[in-house]
């Protein structure tokens, strides 16, 4: 079980996250409630998916961080054993997993590394395409725009749209903060169908 550390508190509370969505925000139907101002209404999310906790900033006003990273809004960004995540500037918490949870158990890796989708050729070459900047050596990288993709093979845009529409039903993305290139990239590289990329 997950658990949120309130870093300001010197009694040391925790809040338990047991759940495989949690909201937090300042609106008192949100799972972790927050009265500070600086926190908004629906802040950020807590989301469990084989295995893997990650942290989606819901379009706050005054911003998440983790680890003084900060978050671009409704981009999942990965947790870890101990991770500082900052809500607004305000309120601190630290990210805690239980001590199976930090070193998994042999079934549960398995059944991460084995989790498959059946691509057809073209929707694998979009997929790799999408990191073509990654691929080139750039100093900077950034995932490929439909337009870069639907010259790389000789098709249109239309036509690229389309295929994207499928890999997102592919990879159970749904949703409109869920159907865009970048969740569809960090889907591809947790799910092993395509080579991490740094």
């Amino acid at each position: 079980m997950a658990r949120l550390q309130r870093l300001s508190d010197e009694t040391g509370r925790e809040i338990s996250v047991d759940d495989a969505v949690v909201t937090i925000g300042r609106a008192g139907d949100n799972d972790v409630v927050i009265d500070l101002t600086e926190v908004s209404r629906a802040h950020a999310r807590l989301e469990r998916e084989a295995g893997t906790w990650r942290l989606v900033d819901l379009g706050s006003t005054n911003g998440t961080a983790i680890d003084i990273t900060s978050l671009r809004p409704w981009q999942p960004h990965p947790l870890e054993h101990g991770s500082v995540i900052d809500l607004g500037g305000a309120a601190q918490y630290r990210f805690l997993l239980d001590p199976e949870e930090i070193e998994p158990s042999e079934p549960t890796v398995r059944r991460v590394v084995e989790r498959s989708v059946r691509l057809t050729p073209a929707e694998t070459e979009v997929l790799e395409l999408l990191f073509m900047h990654y691929d080139s050596g750039r100093a900077t990288p950034r995932l490929a725009t439909v337009k870069e993709v639907a010259e790389a093979r000789f098709t249109s845009a239309a036509a690229v749209k389309m295929m994207l529409q499928q890999l997102y039903d592919k990879f159970e993305l749904v949703g409109t903060a869920e159907r865009n290139k970048e969740t569809l990239a960090v889907r591809a590289q947790e799910w092993r169908v395509t080579r991490r990329r740094a």
